[in-house]
């Protein structure tokens, strides 16, 4: 074997197969998706519906956990007083704001999804 020499351009280590003149390159199943179907009025306006329920009750529910750990509800809790552990623990600043963060991320669950929602094209 001559290492020092380049092989000619016509060796090829990878070929590709020869098709027939009229074949498509893609052979086998085709997956045909059916047309979307058109909304009806009523399912139109219970997604409507349905979207501000939902973004209320997260932005509700957000600002009730944002706020209520740092107010006298939060730490003078008449059900805690038989749990004074629990009672303690809910007391520490670090709890409070891990629950002022999950009602963060609520409040912003609310506005994306108000935001990115789009309704289908009209008829």
């Amino acid at each position: 074997m001559n290492f020092g020499t380049p092989q000619a351009a016509s060796t090829s280590f990878f070929a590709e197969p020869t098709r027939p003149q009229g074949e498509s390159p893609i052979s086998g199943p085709v997956l045909v998706m059916p047309p979307a179907q058109k909304p009806n009025r009523q399912h139109r306006w219970l997604q409507r519906v349905w979207l501000v329920v939902f973004v209320l009750f997260c932005l509700e529910v957000g600002i009730l956990l944002t706020v209520l750990p740092w107010t006298r509800l939060w730490t003078d809790n008449a059900l805690l007083t038989r749990f004074p552990t629990l009672k303690e623990i809910l007391g520490y600043n670090f709890v409070r704001g891990l629950v002022t963060g999950l009602g963060l991320v609520d409040i912003w669950m609310g506005v994306v999804e108000a935001v990115s929602f789009r309704e289908s094209p009209r008829a």
